[in-house]
């Protein structure tokens, strides 16, 4: 039976450093307003996703077909087959898929470094981006404030799950990435994360990440990270993350 719910779209990254999440920076781009980030509907998905067995190995893959806006209202179904659908304004702007017990042998990496001082980060280019660039690593927040934090920022103030919310490890994957290089306005447009063990909250974990592939398409640029969540020498999960790092027309 297909689980279906609805949610009123958010976005808390007007202020961040991302300014396609602003509105004047996003109408510049042909944007309607201000997108909601990627990671914060990955959230609605995962808090409809979430039970001890998803939480602990479950995994989800996603792509960010449309823009969703602040105050659209988000239909979310999640199929009886794993399918994942999002419905904003009558268009389908995410599909994917969920399992339980799927593969989860993604590359774990490994970076040697932390990431630099903001003050140091490199521009974002073909070059800090290369195929094989090992990123610097960075802690998740990952304690009961930062919990709490979270849920409050997406609605989902019935979390019940003793185990850190799946979207907080995969807004991770979008802070190692700034946090390695300087974007200009960037759109993240796909993931895929696999969940080897369920995140108690509190957990020292880092978000590790390497450079999978840079392309570019239609005037975009894209960067497609692997990236793996690790507690000490545990590897939590694994994952996939592709952002157009550089829009048509802003080079």
């Amino acid at each position: 039976m297909t689980s279906t719910y609805t949610i009123t779209a958010r976005n808390p990254a007007t202020g961040s450093e991302n300014r396609i999440h602003a509105d004047d920076v996003a109408r510049r781009y042909g944007f309607r307003g201000g997108l909601v980030p990627g990671v914060i509907v990955y959230g609605y998905v995962a808090t409809g996703l979430a039970g001890p067995d998803w939480v602990a190995r479950g995994r989800a893959e996603v792509s960010f077909r449309k823009p969703c806006y602040e105050g659209d209202l988000l239909e979310i179904d999640l199929g009886p087959d794993g399918g994942i659908e999002v419905r904003s304004r009558g268009e389908v702007c995410v599909t994917g898929r969920s399992s339980v017990g799927a593969d989860n042998r993604g590359p774990a990496v490994a970076s040697q470094d932390p990431a630099p001082a903001p003050g140091r980060r490199p521009l974002a280019s073909e070059s800090s981006l290369a195929k094989g660039t090992s990123l610097g690593r960075i802690p998740l927040p990952a304690g009961e404030e930062a919990l709490t934090g979270y849920l409050k920022k997406i609605g989902a103030g019935d979390w019940t799950l003793d185990a850190l919310h799946p979207g907080m490890l995969l807004e991770g994957a979008n802070w190692v990435l700034a946090a390695n290089v300087v974007l200009p306005p960037w759109i993240h447009v796909e993931s895929s994360i696999a969940h080897r063990r369920a995140v108690r909250v509190g957990e020292a974990v880092e978000v590790h990440a390497a450079v999978a592939e840079e392309w570019g398409h239609k005037g975009h640029r894209f960067v497609a990270l692997d990236v793996a969540w690790r507690s000490a020498d545990d590897v939590v999960a694994v994952g996939r993350h592709v952002a157009i790092w550089q829009l048509a027309g802003s080079a």
